[in-house]
């Protein structure tokens, strides 16, 4: 799951790229509405192509978004009949900003002050030394105060490949630091997974977290190791 999965997904496309939604996800229309967004900066993990950065500009005074292969960038803009600049390995159009860069190294100066992190798919694609790396890298860049609102899976019985199962347990162990409020409890009945993977059950969960203060370590909930 290192840099060329990503930039292959992308290349190849169909059904490599299924985490794509050709929609505003409901959830961010019903727990982020515009008066929430007002005056905020926002921050988008692996932000691929998503529309999503889309109806955060509208309401939002500065929309980051990060995402490690070119193209997905180019058809965000290009789909969506954006004009835009590139600097360095920066895209922008207007309040949208994306960072052609791994996110793995980036620091706070790359985004500048965080007011909300909204990731729809990260975590779940990420296996767990790699989750652990996001977490960590996601705690150096956020301030407290900040904002988390974030999408999982959970299903059964677990599988090898993302998206990756993570629980509400999971998420409460992830983040120790926040306030975790467990916004979202869906049940998805019609969901290809189940039938292409045999699964008894997927479901979606949405939380709203909010950072309370800086954490230097995370646990690793698999061994129960400190991960500095």
């Amino acid at each position: 799951m290192e840099k060329a999965f990503w930039l292959n997904s992308w290349e190849l496309k169909g059904h490599y790229t299924n985490f794509h939604r050709n929609d505003i996800h409901p959830h961010l229309i019903k727990h982020l509405p515009p008066f929430a967004l007002e005056g905020q900066t926002i921050f988008v993990p692996f932000c691929g192509k998503s529309i999503d950065l889309l109806y955060f500009s509208r309401f939002a005074t500065r929309v980051i978004g990060v995402e490690i292969s070119e193209k997905a960038i180019i058809q965000f803009f290009d789909e969506n009949h954006l004009a835009y600049r590139q600097i360095g390995s920066r895209f922008v159009s207007g309040n949208i900003t994306i960072l052609c860069r791994d996110f793995f190294w980036l620091n706070r100066e790359d985004i500048g002050a965080i007011d909300i992190v909204y990731d729809r798919t990260a975590m779940t694609m990420l296996p767990h030394d790699m989750r652990m790396r996001y977490l960590q890298t996601l705690e150096w860049l956020t301030p407290v105060g900040t904002l988390y609102f974030l999408n999982t899976l959970e299903y059964s019985p677990l599988l090898s490949t993302p998206p990756f199962s993570i629980s509400p347990d999971d998420v409460t162990r992830y983040f120790p630091n926040y306030v975790v409020d467990h916004i979202e409890n869906i049940s998805l009945a019609q969901n290809g997974m189940i039938r292409h993977h045999a699964l008894s059950e997927v479901k979606e969960h949405g939380f709203i977290m909010r950072k309370l203060y800086d954490s230097p370590v995370l646990i690793d909930i698999d061994d129960l190791e400190v991960v500095a």
